[in-house]
C-alpha cells in the first residue's frame, strides 16, 4: 500500500485545502497520474500518485481542508 501525502510546499504553508479529485476508488493510476488538486494560500498544486496500483482509499474528500504531511489517498498494489 502507497500512501498519496500532501508535501510541503514552502516554509510558511502547513494548510492547505483539497479541491479537487482527479480519481475516484478503483481507478488504476501510475507515477506521475494526477490523482488530486490542491491550493494554498498562494498556490494551486496537482498532487501525483507516487507509485503504480488502484486507488484503494480516499481519506480526504474534497473541499476539505488538511495539513502538509498529511494522508490524502492510498494506493494498492495491483494485480
Amino acid at each position: 500500500m502507497h500512501d498519496v501525502v500532501i508535501p510541503k510546499l514552502g516554509q510558511a504553508t502547513v494548510e492547505v485545502d483539497v479541491i479537487a479529485w482527479r480519481v475516484a476508488v478503483g481507478d488504476r493510476v501510475e507515477p506521475g497520474t494526477i490523482v488530486a488538486e490542491v491550493e494554498s494560500e498562494k498556490t494551486t498544486v496537482e498532487i501525483e500518485a507516487g507509485a503504480p496500483g488502484r486507488v484503494a482509499e480516499i481519506v480526504v474528500p474534497a473541499p476539505s481542508p488538511t495539513v502538509v504531511g498529511a494522508v490524502i489517498c492510498r494506493i494498492a498494489e495491483a494485480p
